[in-house]
């Protein structure tokens, strides 16, 4: 009786850990399309009429994502009041090495959650979102892949 409750404390200690260590990084609400402001549904049809696989957040009561799938991209358009922004996200094989040296020299104890380039206002540049145990952060880097600054979250 002994060892099976040991066995079972360490296989819930060892499931603990293992949920508790992976971030998945900043998360939303998951809404359906007809709770989103119709300007943003439309906007969406118009300029991605290939999409599938598309599913909404709400980050807040008047900023939404559409997280999609358009001609074998996965990218992440961001509806707010005064912008869109669209991400395309980059597999982790296919990162600029610039980008992943920078990271694990600045931000060793650091991984990688995901790597994209932001089209925001007509100017593209890359984005990564690092994570550690304690903290996310956001860094962006210029189109050519040199690091110019750590956003604020």
């Amino acid at each position: 009786m002994k060892k099976l409750i040991l066995l079972f404390s360490v296989v819930l200690i060892g499931v603990s850990c293992s949920i508790f260590n992976k971030y998945d990084g900043p998360s939303y609400k998951q809404v359906n399309e007809r709770e989103v402001p119709d300007r943003y549904v439309k906007d969406l049809k118009s300029q991605r009429p290939n999409a599938t696989q598309v599913r909404w957040e709400m980050v807040d009561s008047l900023t939404y994502n559409a997280k999609l799938v358009d001609n074998g991209n996965n990218i992440r358009v961001k509806y707010s009041r005064n912008a869109t922004e669209t991400h395309w996200i980059i597999p982790k094989e296919y990162v600029p090495s610039d980008i992943t040296d920078h990271i694990k020299e600045a931000y060793a104890d650091f991984k990688i959650h995901e790597v994209y380039i932001a089209d925001i206002r007509n100017k593209k540049v890359y984005r990564a979102g690092i994570y550690n145990k304690k903290d996310y952060k956001l860094l962006e880097f210029n189109i050519q892949g040199k690091f110019t600054t750590e956003i604020r979250l």
